[in-house]
């Protein structure tokens, strides 16, 4: 008789670790639901983040910022995996896993929108699809380091320190006439907070830690409101003060070292809620997806708003009928990413059978990165535009060097279960 669906999951995940997969699991889900919740039509049209016009919502973008934990709890894991497998087949691994979902969704819209890209609506709709990916080119660009930053992980005080030095020093950067370079946060942030997660084995389940990890988000908390920073830990219109986010700022690092040490004190009890095979099932099937739900939720919360705009229906944010409709976006927006993650995954694994002429995968990550971190910033429908910190980009070459990244890394022998 052919096993459930939960009998294969637990014979599939039997050798991992289920509070490192959990957190990155939930974190994607949190994000996916925060922008399902977050969006707001104006009367006007205009679709804007519902804290703009509800300030004190910002408290809640401290609850809903939650991807330096994925951060850290990808850290462990790519430690382990370089470590079992060696250079080469970990960045082969790591730059298979996060371009092919980005070639297989960037290929789609760029090739639907440039179809009408004389519009000014479609190029901003192509601008909307990319703008979250980001988070896969930084994560990229943070994984294939680990290389170098593994090899400090025996010296946490100075590695660190020196680190959140620079953080800082980027930071203050920002408030002069070389503000630009303030965007190498972007990288130095994300980064520490990867680097912080390489202790978590040695620190989990010491129950000092969550007292420490809490005074940690209170000194963020603390920074945000005396510095020159943003209140809110998400870039949002109208709110005066640095962004925390774009770039990302020292309260970000802080508040999300304050989240690693909280994790690593609750580990024991986040492992005994986890031993429920119940519950462990179903965080790992959306585990599976994860990636590819966090691409495809992008134009299901697109599709909501516009459609919103398109009936004219508006209401007060926080309204009875505007929380029906949000909670009901979010109801929808979930399996149905899942679905879409799912639908894609075979186009994904003829895309994996495929070989690259050159193999270099060192190379491709950094391109990869690079390229998807252009291509966010310049969208899938501009022929001719600015990129990432303003440098000329095109969404054609921007889909050609993410193409070529993709084969740099792809090539050589069939891929490895590296995990």
């Amino acid at each position: 008789m052919k096993a459930g669906i939960g009998e294969r999951v637990l014979a599939a995940s039997r050798t991992r670790d289920r509070v490192l997969d959990a957190v990155k699991a939930v974190a994607l889900l949190l994000v996916i639901v925060g922008h399902s919740l977050a969006w707001h039509v104006r009367p006007d049209g205009t679709a804007v983040n519902v804290v703009e016009d509800v300030p004190y919502l910002i408290a809640l973008t401290w609850l809903f910022q939650v991807l330096p934990l994925f951060f850290a709890a990808g850290a462990v894991s790519n430690a382990a995996s370089l470590s079992r497998h060696g250079q080469m087949d970990y960045l082969r691994a790591r730059g298979r896993s996060l371009l092919a979902p980005v070639v297989v969704y960037a290929s789609l819209w760029t090739v639907v929108l440039l179809a009408f890209h004389g519009s000014e609506q479609v190029r901003g709709a192509g601008r909307f699809l990319s703008q979250l990916l980001w988070f896969a080119g930084v994560y990229l660009l943070v994984a294939a380091a680990a290389v170098i930053t593994t090899r400090w992980i025996p010296h946490p005080v100075l590695t660190l320190g020196l680190w959140l030095g620079a953080i800082a020093a980027f930071d203050a950067l920002r408030t002069t006439d070389l503000a630009a370079w303030g965007w190498i946060n972007m990288l130095l942030v994300w980064g520490w907070l990867h680097q912080c997660g390489y202790y978590l084995p040695q620190l989990k389940g010491r129950r000092w830690l969550a007292p420490v990890g809490a005074a940690l988000i209170a000194t963020s908390v603390l920074v945000a409101f005396v510095g020159p920073y943003s209140h809110s830990l998400i870039s949002v219109a109208g709110v005066p003060g640095l962004s925390n986010l774009a770039p990302p700022s020292v309260v970000l690092a802080l508040y999300g070292a304050g989240q690693i040490l909280l994790l690593a004190g609750l580990w024991d009890v986040l492992g005994r809620l986890l031993s429920r095979d119940r519950l462990w099932v179903v965080i790992a099937l959306i585990g599976a997806r994860g990636m590819g739900m966090y691409l495809w939720h992008i134009p299901l919360v697109g599709t909501a708003a516009a459609t919103v705009i398109a009936t004219g229906w508006t209401q007060p944010p926080l309204s009875g009928l505007w929380w029906l409709v949000h909670i009901a976006v979010a109801v929808v927006v979930v399996p149905t990413a899942w679905f879409l993650a799912g639908l894609v995954e075979p186009v994904q694994r003829r895309l994996l059978k495929w070989r690259g002429p050159v193999s270099a995968p060192a190379v491709g990550c950094a391109l990869g990165g690079v390229a998807v971190l252009n291509m966010s910033a310049t969208g899938f429908a501009t022929l001719t535009g600015p990129g990432a910190v303003g440098m000329p980009s095109s969404a054609i070459l921007n889909l050609g060097l993410v193409v070529l990244a993709f084969s740099l890394v792809n090539s050589g022998s069939p891929a490895k279960a590296v995990r």
